[in-house]
């Protein structure tokens, strides 16, 4: 069976799509959802496993200010089952909802191929088109990726957190810089949407 991969959304409405990846992040997440409060901006979160068990509250919260949440596993494998499941079983006992779209780490897609949400079609996998590499750029970099790769559709992929638990504290320093003119600069031409609002 063919896995379909959707990168971006429909390029005839002005709607586009902010990811966060690799969180819930401590130190962060929750100074990024101020912000995305401030500008009225829905976002959309995939998490790990790993650090949802650890910070269900900054996941709740998350949840309950109207953000999406994706599953992006629980432990971001580039090969193997992707442990997509373990991941899901978590988010469900703290959000009280399945996800419906997963994000492979590395769009390794090969991780997906034997989650079954997919493959009945009950959840697609996400990528981007719109990837700055915001972990190591900054905020200027940042700004100018996405300023002119962004159009109709774009799904946008930044980081609120890390694989790796001793990057969570500065990751996002410098993404975190740019979120706010991003978000001011990018609401005179497109409405922010969650992916459950975007056409495919």
């Amino acid at each position: 069976m063919e896995l379909i991969v959707y990168n971006h959304g429909s390029r005839d409405i002005n709607k586009i799509a902010l990811m966060f990846d690799d969180g819930p992040n401590p130190f962060w997440t929750r100074e990024i959802l101020d912000v995305l409060d401030k500008y009225d901006v829905k976002a959309n979160f995939f998490v790990l496993g790993k650090w949802a068990e650890k910070h269900r509250d900054i996941v709740k919260e998350t949840f309950e200010r109207g953000h999406l949440i994706g599953n992006h596993t629980y432990s971001h494998p580039r090969e193997g089952s992707g442990d997509f499941e373990k991941a899901e079983e978590i988010i469900f006992d703290i959000i009280g909802e399945h996800t419906r779209f997963v994000r492979p780490p590395y769009l390794a897609v090969e991780l997906c191929k034997n989650y079954q949400p997919v493959l009945k079609g009950e959840a697609r996998i996400i990528n981007c088109d719109v990837f700055p590499e915001d972990y190591h750029k900054e905020a200027e970099d940042i700004k100018r990726i996405i300023y002119s790769g962004t159009q109709n559709g774009s799904i946008i992929a930044i980081h609120d957190g890390s694989q790796r638990e001793e990057e969570l504290e500065n990751r996002p320093a410098e993404m975190f810089k740019a979120l706010p003119e991003v978000l001011k600069e990018l609401k005179k031409r497109f409405e922010f949407v969650r992916l459950d609002e975007l056409t495919f």
